[in-house]
């Protein structure tokens, strides 16, 4: 049985947990987390002894980042790969991903999502609760689809990009790198790079940077 270590506690960290506490094969043996607040507690019946720095302390097999904010997740991640982490990759059992998808590592599959055939899902990255990536999409690194979105096929996401809640991205439409697509937009055309864009169609509302 692997012993996974969940870095954050909070609402995404906790639906983290309930789907690893449905895997086969690995159980989670501690939530990190920088709240002094939650230090100490149990939460879901998993301890929280401390913050990220607590990990050397702790015997286990693997790590996953289970923080919403992307950036502050890439760059957990970069430093745990260069201190020879394993970063753990969490699906739930009632997702349902086709045997010719590639996953990257780190990442996280909840609850009902869809992936379909000839996508890839790089490392990182947030497939959240009820989301649809059809056929041969390709999801970039430390980015996150949020519940209830669905993408067509053949859509690309670039890195650290958000998808927001609900929203639809058209077959074939490429979304760049750190660019948002705002809660129940639909985009019917590209999205440049570190654009923030909503609506229906989604138009641009600012560049992020």
């Amino acid at each position: 049985m692997k012993k996974i270590i969940i870095m954050g506690a909070g609402g995404h960290g906790q639906v983290v947990a309930d789907a690893l506490l449905l895997m086969d094969g690995a159980v989670p043996v501690a939530f990190l987390d920088e709240n002094p607040a939650v230090i100490g507690k149990e939460i879901l019946g998993i301890p929280v002894p401390g913050g990220n720095s607590s990990l050397s302390d702790i015997e286990h097999d693997g790590v996953v980042i289970a923080l919403g904010n992307n950036g502050l997740r890439k760059r957990i991640f970069a430093e745990l790969t260069e201190a020879g982490e394993t970063l753990f990759t969490i699906i739930h059992p009632s997702a349902v991903i086709s045997p010719s998808v590639k996953v990257g590592a780190g990442c996280m599959i909840l609850a009902g999502a869809v992936i379909n055939t000839g996508a890839e899902i790089k490392d990182n990255t947030i497939i959240n609760t009820n989301s649809t990536i059809e056929h041969h999409n390709v999801i970039g690194p430390h980015s996150h689809i949020a519940p209830g979105s669905t993408l067509g096929g053949e859509v690309t996401v670039g890195e650290e990009s958000m998808v927001g809640i609900g929203a639809t991205v058209l077959p074939r439409v490429k979304i760049g790198n750190n660019a948002m697509l705002g809660a129940g937009s639909t985009a019917n055309r590209r999205i440049a790079d570190g654009v923030t864009a909503a609506g229906m169609p989604a138009r641009k509302l600012k560049i992020q940077r």
